[in-house]
């Protein structure tokens, strides 16, 4: 397995959720699935893949906590990735998203935090999750289906 078999995965999927666990590998070159995440966020930042990434306002927080407790260069490093790095959007937590999210909980029973993150990428119209978050593959996988589910461990 490898970036082939991950593009493959991928597809022609234009619109991609990234969950806090992919950016963190993506910072984290000690990270076994930090080249995968590399590979996805470089064919994000050309404008010539017509690959496009999003992360949920929850994710931003999640990759701001270390940053803020060390130093200001690496929260002002983590700040400038989030803010300007080329087809990667924030997608805010509003009301239309904390009403998803409240649903989904309801009906599902998944935590609160994920709930979020999931119900940010259906209501931006994401086709394709990416995670290396071993929990969420056999979790979340069958309850939304309208989603490729991209494990970036399985491409290891």
């Amino acid at each position: 397995m490898g970036i082939v078999e991950l593009d493959g995965a991928i597809g022609n999927a234009e619109r991609a959720l990234l969950d806090s666990s992919t950016l963190i590998a993506y910072h984290s070159p000690p990270e076994r699935a930090h080249l995968l995440a590399k590979h996805l966020l470089d064919r994000i930042e050309d404008d010539r893949d017509r690959l496009r990434g999003y992360y949920s306002a929850l994710s931003a927080s999640e990759l701001l906590v270390r940053p803020t407790r060390t130093s200001e260069p690496a929260f002002t490093y983590m700040h400038t990735f989030l803010l300007t790095f080329p087809n990667l959007t924030l997608l805010p937590v509003d009301l239309p998203v904390a009403m998803q999210a409240a649903a989904l909980r309801a009906t599902t029973n998944i935590r609160l935090p994920d709930a979020l993150i999931i119900a940010s990428g259906l209501l931006s119209g994401c086709e394709a999750i990416v995670s290396n978050d071993a929990r969420w593959k056999g979790r979340f996988e069958p309850l939304f289906s309208r989603f490729r589910w991209i494990y970036l461990s399985d491409y290891l």
